[in-house]
């Protein structure tokens, strides 16, 4: 059972409740309206807000801090919903069998062309298509929990907490510092999230 399914069994069983203490009473129309109306869950409240409090720090941050702070700021975040998900980065560096097994990963995730190594360096050609949850960027759905059915006029800076997510995958997989340049992504009018990911040899 999802949340929201438990929400409104637990509305309802709390509204039988109240019909039961309240019988052989007669309820004023005002309160008959009242109760029949669906209850809405804070939990529906509490997103939509959510919501626009981030499109309104977006269009703050937009308008008062220069474009190479705030990039900086929200791939912050992004390193740090990485770190929320996953712990702290080890200090350990990966061994070269771990970083083979890493590549090898995402050469099955990407495919063949999806990851090209030079003696220079590895480029990582990374597209989000989807999450665990089966939201897919084919159907229109960011893939950030928060923005997955986003309301419009979102600011692409908010694009930049990605970058900051996908650098942290990658230097920690490959124990090296990585690029990461932001190719497209579902609210900035694209049909996929897609990164180009340098690490140097």
């Amino acid at each position: 059972m999802d949340r929201k399914e438990f929400l409104k069994r637990s509305a309802q069983a709390g509204m039988c409740c109240g019909a039961a203490l309240m019988a052989g009473s007669t309820l004023a129309g005002s309160d008959q309206e009242k109760a029949s109306t669906p209850p809405v869950t804070p939990c529906d409240k509490k997103v939509v807000q959510g919501q626009l409090v981030i499109r309104r720090l977006m269009q703050q941050l937009d308008a008062k801090v220069d474009p190479a702070t705030r990039q900086s700021i929200m791939e912050g975040c992004g390193q740090a919903c990485y770190e929320g998900g996953h712990g702290k980065r080890s200090p350990e560096k990966p061994t070269p069998e771990q970083v083979g097994k890493f590549l090898d990963g995402m050469r099955k995730y990407l495919g063949p062309e999806g990851v090209k190594q030079t003696a220079a360096e590895t480029m990582i050609y990374f597209n989000y298509t989807g999450n665990p949850q089966g939201l897919k960027t084919s159907d229109r759905y960011c893939l950030c929990p928060i923005l997955e059915d986003a309301p419009k006029n979102i600011s692409p800076t908010y694009c930049q907490c990605s970058v900051g997510y996908v650098r942290e995958i990658f230097e920690r997989g490959m124990g090296k510092t990585a690029r990461v340049e932001l190719n497209g992504s579902i609210l900035r009018g694209g049909r996929t999230c897609s990164f180009t990911v340098t690490v140097k040899s």
